[in-house]
């Protein structure tokens, strides 16, 4: 059996656009590029609060951990701490 298939037929209208002059035009791309610099910014904040919640809540962790009698505490890329014996 060969394989048919219904074709649908729509009744359409071409509609003209209103031309828009230069001055719309860098309007809407002067919008258009604020919205996405701002939404930018918004997942930029977003962003960093994860982080800070994130780091806030590692230190947390780590300082309930009792290491002894900590005397002082430097921070580089590693924790130091210096115990009193």
């Amino acid at each position: 059996m060969a394989d048919q298939t219904e074709i649908e037929v729509v009744d359409a209208e071409v509609v003209d656009l209103e031309p828009r002059s230069s001055a719309q035009l860098a309007q809407a791309t002067a919008t258009q590029a604020a919205l996405v610099a701002a939404g930018g910014i918004a997942a930029g904040v977003a962003t960093v609060a994860v982080f800070k919640r994130h780091r806030s809540g590692r230190a947390a962790r780590r300082s309930r951990k009792a290491l002894g009698d900590v005397v002082a505490s430097r921070r580089f890329l590693v924790d130091v701490h210096l115990l009193r014996n």
